[in-house]
């Protein structure tokens, strides 16, 4: 874009008006911010504002390293960079990010105006710092640390006076900027009101990408996410503020370190020090109600707010044993095989499991994984794949319950650029093309749609997919586990289930137990106690009424919900000793001792009386209840699954009835 010399010229005369001599259009505080920009920009920088030369550019050496030492942050704000440009392209914007030294690590431009938007110096790897540009938007919001919107004539350089530019810095946790957001156009209107909007976006997006990479950052803490509106909480979050097991804050969001962390008076070191609750508190109500907002009250001020509680991530340990949700301990005899080490137990079905997934890990052979939600399946399906030669490819998971029937297709095949209305400009690989070569996860395969099943009984006979949109298909190497809980059978004979899919897909089939049929259910309690334990940095022990409770608990949610249990017990717990009160509340409330509600006392069984004998003191309705599920339990050979699903009732609520009716399967009577 060629600026004449006329108005280059009136540039510099109005940059030495406003330096030298003071003058200012308004005292607007953007217009000091701007005064002081230019100020430093010739007196201190002593940047030409007659320049009109290009920005500079990093070699691609340098681009490279930028980009590395800001690898994670990127991949956690490339959702929010997409979707500010989304948002702006339809009026010409590109969108780039930069890193802390005012380098662009990582740009969007219109496709119809690359070319005009490359010429003028927008592109990977410019350099737009105040000391290197002047006054602009990514560089003086730097300096400033605030954003800001810099329009046209109020850039210091006279080869950036066309551009209008929002920008807004993004900060870390340790409040040192990491990167800067930037919406910028080559033309716009002349009054700086008309940018406004643009302004008000890019600050919401960066605030966005700052609260995702601060929640990344403390992952490895209790997060408590924090909003003054219960009906907005799973969308939108005003503070968040992060404490450790011992319910000592370590840090949050900048907002809540400016406005709850940072307050006058001594900074709150407790949860206790910054609401009306403890530590121990918050954990039992985000228990009690988990998904749920918790009304909180802030210490001092009274005011009401409202807070979700995340729980941390389990901290790295060594090995592929910490895979998914499957533990046990190594089997005597079974070798420590990459991937299995960590499932061969003393269980029998587990151990044969293993020793036949080992002779079909490299062959091309399909898997099918059955058994009830949280018995590990991924955890299996990742273990096979570290186990074949296929271990350093990919390990793509896709769980087909997870994700609306309306997005499966795209996830599953992909698509090409400009396939549907909210396509992403560069199109998306799908997770069979992500697969290519290494294994690709189908958890809860019954749930995909039969139109789906078509296809991908297509890319399996032909070896190739079609992305949506696209004209040409992609081959591919696939090799596929799939998983589910359903009975698949009877979803073919209803005409839910394609039956060539499914013989295409039933090759070699495993069973994974439930963890209260599993002959080394103590020694899994004892795994992930040890593990949980650790992740805390703590040294904990089981008492003997705990273990007894644990060993006879049915367990509807498997591994899973072991697993989330000890976690809790682990994090509430004061003595280095478990007791059954450390336990979630709700977690052996259909034990007839009233286990768990307050009273300190050895646990009992929670299933007790052999099947054929009903216990003292039940209601009518209640014992016939009792005969109609044990009519229905013996008839279908004790299969919990398809006896629940006869009566009509989930698999938790049909495990709370055996307990509460005391019914006992043949092969656990002799607890």
């Amino acid at each position: 874009m060629i600026r004449g010399h006329g108005e280059i010229a009136r540039h510099v005369a109005r940059v030495v008006d406003v330096v030298e001599r003071g003058c200012v259009a308004s005292r607007q505080p953007v217009h000091d911010r701007l005064a002081r920009s230019w100020e430093r920009s010739l007196s201190n920088y002593r940047v030409d504002p007659g320049q009109a030369s290009l920005p500079q550019v990093v070699t691609a050496r340098e681009l490279r390293e930028h980009r590395e030492r800001l690898d994670t942050f990127m991949r956690i704000a490339r959702e929010g960079v997409d979707r500010l440009y989304d948002s702006l392209r339809p009026a010409n914007y590109c969108v780039l990010l930069t890193d802390a030294a005012g380098v662009t690590v990582d740009l969007r431009t219109v496709p119809e105006l690359e070319r005009e938007f490359r010429a003028e110096g927008f592109r990977d790897g410019t350099r737009w710092s105040e000391m290197e540009e002047g006054t602009c938007g990514v560089g003086t919001s730097l300096v400033d640390r605030q954003p800001i919107l810099v329009h046209r004539g109020e850039h210091f350089r006279s080869h950036n006076i066309a551009f209008t530019c929002s920008s807004a810095p993004i900060f870390g946790i340790d409040d040192e900027p990491l990167a800067v957001l930037d919406a910028s156009a080559l033309n716009s209107p002349e009054h700086r009101e008309s940018q406004v909007l643009v302004f008000q976006m890019v600050v919401e997006k960066a605030r966005l990408i700052e609260d995702a990479f601060a929640f990344h950052s403390l992952r490895g803490y209790w997060v408590l996410q924090l909003g003054r509106s219960p009906e907005l909480m799973h969308v939108h979050t005003d503070y968040l503020v992060a404490f450790d097991d011992g319910g000592r804050i370590v840090g949050g969001n900048r907002r809540a370190r400016q406005e709850l962390l940072q307050r006058r008076g001594p900074a709150p070191e407790q949860i206790g020090d910054l609401f009306e609750c403890s530590a121990s508190d918050l954990l039992a109500a985000a228990h009690a109600r988990p998904g749920q907002a918790i009304p909180l009250r802030i210490q001092g001020s009274g005011t009401r707010i409202f807070g979700l509680l995340r729980a941390p991530d389990a901290r790295p340990r060594s090995g592929i044993a910490q895979v998914g949700e499957a533990v046990g301990n190594d089997a005597a005899g079974v070798a420590e095989t990459r991937g299995f080490g960590h499932l061969a137990t003393d269980d029998p079905r587990v151990s044969n499991n293993v020793q036949r997934a080992l002779k079909v890990a490299n062959r091309d052979i399909p898997v099918m994984l059955l058994g009830e939600t949280g018995t590990g399946k991924e955890a299996f399906a990742k273990a096979l794949h570290d186990a074949s030669d296929r271990y350093k490819q990919p390990f793509v998971a896709l769980s087909c319950a997870a994700i609306p029937e309306s997005l499966i297709e795209s996830e599953l095949f992909g698509y090409r650029d400009g396939a549907f209305t909210g396509a992403r400009s560069k199109g998306a690989r799908g997770k069979i093309i992500q697969s290519d070569g290494g294994t690709l996860f189908l958890d809860e395969i019954g749930d995909m749609p039969l139109v789906l099943q078509s296809r991908l009984l297509r890319v399996l006979a032909e070896g190739e997919v079609l992305p949506l949109g696209a004209e040409k298909p992609t081959p591919v190497r696939l090799h596929i586990v799939c998983a589910t809980h359903q009975d698949l059978p009877r979803l073919v004979a209803e005409g839910r289930f394609r039956e060539d899919l499914y013989y295409r897909l039933n090759g070699a089939v495993f069973m994974l137990p439930p963890l209260r049929e599993r002959e080394d259910i103590g020694a899994v309690i004892d795994r992930v106690l040890h593990e949980e334990a650790r992740a805390m940095g703590r040294e904990l022990h089981l008492a003997d009424e705990t273990r007894d409770a644990l060993m006879r608990h049915p367990w509807p949610g498997n591994i899973r919900q072991l697993r989330h249990a000890m976690r809790y017990a682990c994090a509430i717990s004061d003595g280095p000793l478990l007791m059954p009160q450390s336990f979630p509340p709700d977690l052996f409330s259909a034990a007839p001792s009233g286990l768990m509600r307050g009273a300190v006392q050895p646990a009992l069984p929670v299933l007790v009386a052999p099947a054929d004998v009903p216990p003292p003191a039940l209601k009518p309705k209640d014992l016939a209840l009792r005969e109609r599920m044990l009519e229905t339990l013996r008839r279908n050979q004790w299969q919990v699954t398809v006896s629940a699903r006869e009566l009509g009732l989930s698999r938790a609520t049909f495990y709370r009835k055996l307990a509460k009716l005391q019914i006992v399967a043949p092969n656990r009577q002799a607890w």
